[in-house]
């Protein structure tokens, strides 16, 4: 059996079996995908996809009679509803009844659906049942596409219900709810929320790196999206996320996890379940989604094989076929009818697009917040810069040397008497250089030669200064030729190293 995990620009493709409980993968492959082949879920380019699909599996000796397709696309609409409790193709069509009441929802779209629990005591009788709508052109493209391939196509199922069996293999992750699951990959983010054991709601957000002003577009394209899940899961009376799982393209796990560390959310990737062997030659996170469609799935409480769900309503090729014949008569008939179909198809597309169209107005509220909050966090980064140049600044003032008046003081009390002979000593010039903290007097008149180097310890002796220097003197200390300190140069302590 051949899977096929589907996205626009890639396809991820596994060969194995699910035999006795254990799914045992034999081959992959990721085949490139070029520009517009597949647009949002659609394959455009039918033949020239299956040549390049079989070219590549041929080349890897992967051909097989049988496949099996996960995919996902932003034009998936989800809904959480409360249906009755009924059996068989009766709850499907219940579903579907609800899903065109509730959303607007026509012909134009395969619905399945999962049962995640009973609906409570409001709801006696009834289950609560999320429930997705699939455009039925993509589904048909996947059948046409196969049907060129050669190759027998067994089930097409949303990729959320593919990780979602490998999610809840994992009884541990029971713990970690509400738990968040994402998708990373170059061109889109997908997001799976579970809520009490099961899932809840999933989202598919393409994303572009021209939307982004950074390189490192995929970590906050993921922080943003995380951060909306988050206000959802409040939204819907839940605590908040503390856990995320992520797979998929994981360049650097460590700058991902680093990035979360901010909004309290741990963070780890996808674990490979026991009872899959055989993935060690490939990287398990890249082909989950694949492996995850080879699980069998629970008929009990869903019905998620949108293939399957086409045929039992009656959406085949051929059924397609009828209506366009039928259109056609209508055309030839009358250009009114034309009108009035064109008015009923463009009021059901409406409904369809209005929840859209709310769910995006709260996403663009979140933004609004997202933005304000990245404003505020900006300016409070200047502020601290700010403080940091104020409080450098102010470190480097108080280590410069200050003279104060009680040291000039003390220098001026120095030059009255000697420590021996008591005698005074003038001074002519006083200068100070705060940034250095020099003081220079100059022209120092002394009674004798002795006295000179008396007064420069008794300078000295204050311990205001790292060094006191003086260029020499002059005179015999007779009375006409009296003895002069030429310059004499103190070198103030900073205040921090007086204190000491």
């Amino acid at each position: 059996m051949l899977s096929f995990d589907i996205s626009d620009r890639q396809v991820h493709i596994v060969k194995g079996e699910n035999s006795g409980g254990k799914i045992k993968i034999e081959k992959s492959l990721t085949v490139e995908v070029p520009d517009e082949m597949i647009m949002n879920g659609e394959v455009i380019n039918l033949s020239g996809l299956a040549d390049l699909l079989v070219t590549n599996l041929k080349a890897e000796l992967m051909m097989d009679r049988e496949a099996i397709v996960t995919f996902s696309s932003s034009n998936i609409v989800f809904k959480e509803l409360v249906v009755p409790k009924a059996k068989g193709n009766e709850f499907l069509q219940m579903v579907q009844n609800h899903m065109s009441q509730e959303m607007g929802i026509s012909d134009e779209y395969s619905i399945s659906y999962t049962v995640v629990g009973e609906a409570g005591e409001d709801n006696p009788g009834a289950v609560k049942v999320l429930a997705t709508a699939c455009p039925s052109a993509i589904v048909e493209g996947f059948r046409k596409l196969f049907n060129i391939m050669s190759i027998s196509l067994k089930s097409v199922n949303i990729t959320c219900n593919s990780i979602s069996r490998i999610v809840l293999t994992d009884k541990s992750n029971i713990d970690k709810m509400p738990l968040l699951v994402c998708q990373l990959d170059d061109n889109f983010i997908g997001l799976t929320l579970f809520e009490n054991g099961q899932m809840a709601f999933a989202r598919y957000v393409p994303i572009d790196p021209s939307d982004y002003d950074t390189e490192d577009y995929i970590t906050e394209a993921l922080n943003e999206n995380i951060y909306r899940m988050e206000q959802f899961n409040k939204a819907r009376g839940g605590p908040g996320l503390d856990h995320v799982i992520l797979y998929g393209k994981i360049d650097d796990y460590i700058k991902l996890v680093d990035s979360l560390d901010g909004m309290e959310i741990k963070a780890s990737i996808l674990g490979v379940p026991t009872q899959i062997t055989g993935y060690e030659n490939f990287e398990f996170t890249v082909f989950a989604n694949a492996i995850g469609s080879l699980y069998k799935r629970n008929k009990q409480t869903e019905r998620i094989n949108l293939l399957e769900i086409d045929t039992a309503t009656g959406k085949t090729s051929e059924g397609a076929t009828g209506l366009l014949i039928t259109a056609g008569i209508v055309v030839a008939a009358s250009v009114v009818a034309i009108g009035a179909i064109t008015f009923v198809i463009g009021m059901r597309e409406s409904s369809v697009r209005k929840d859209i169209d709310e769910t995006n107005a709260q996403i663009a509220e979140c933004d609004k917040v997202i933005e304000a909050n990245r404003i505020l966090h900006n300016g409070l980064d200047q502020i601290n810069k700010y403080k940091e140049i104020v409080e450098n600044a102010k470190q480097k003032l108080d280590a410069l040397p200050v003279l104060k008046k009680k040291t000039f003081e003390e220098i001026d009390d120095a030059t009255k008497n000697t420590k021996e002979k008591k005698k005074e000593a003038n001074y002519k010039g006083f200068s100070y250089e705060q940034a250095s903290g020099l003081i220079t007097i100059s022209n120092v008149k002394v009674s004798d030669q002795h006295d000179a180097p008396e007064f420069v310890r008794d300078i000295k002796r204050l311990n205001y200064f790292n060094d006191v220097t003086f260029s020499g003197y002059d005179g015999t200390g007779e009375e006409d030729d009296p003895v002069i300190i030429r310059d004499l140069q103190l070198y103030l302590k900073s205040e921090e190293a007086e204190k000491k």
